[in-house]
């Protein structure tokens, strides 16, 4: 009996982890506030994953300097904070730093390298999977505008609400 409550147990705690992590998700899609980044795709398959398209963001990489800070200031695998002002509702990188702006659009990220006055970050948002057999679709679309729709909430999180092509909504019927 004592086997089976601990079984059970084990099972609740990882749905309740799996919720969690969907409704935080879920929330940051609702709540957050929306913003496009300029991509580009680069368009991989992955055996266990399915199709997804890997997206290189232009704020992905960011010149230190014209933001007035010290390079020396950051280092890989930092989390950084980029501010973001909304020109035409692209966001458009205002500054980069180590602690949490108090107020303001931002975006957190990790410093995956550092080179000259050159910051190459992740976000979390770089990867957006597409139903099975369709990726090489959108790697058709290169050299046109290719935008990403992204919800970012209060604490820098931001989740891929939709990709766009020349201003039109990406659709897989």
């Amino acid at each position: 009996m004592e086997k089976k409550k601990l079984f059970l147990l084990i099972g609740l705690f990882w749905v309740i982890i799996i919720f969690g992590f969907v409704a935080f998700k879920e929330f940051t899609l609702q709540t957050g506030e929306e913003v496009l980044l300029k991509t580009r795709p680069i368009d991989p398959r992955d055996l266990f994953r399915g199709d997804y398209v890997i997206l290189a963001y232009e704020i992905s990489t960011l010149d230190v300097n014209s933001l007035q800070k010290d390079v020396a200031d950051f280092k890989q695998d930092n989390k950084v904070y980029v501010s973001l002002n909304k020109v035409d509702n692209y966001g458009i990188p205002s500054g980069v730093y180590t602690n949490k702006p108090k107020e303001g659009l931002f975006l957190k990220g990790t410093v995956k390298n550092v080179q000259g006055g050159r910051l190459s970050m992740e976000y979390g948002i770089e990867s957006y999977f597409v139903p099975e057999g369709r990726g090489r679709e959108i790697e058709r679309y290169s050299g046109r505008n290719l935008d990403v729709k992204v919800a970012i909430d209060k604490l820098g999180n931001a989740v891929i609400k939709g990709v766009l092509i020349d201003g039109d909504v990406l659709r897989f019927e």
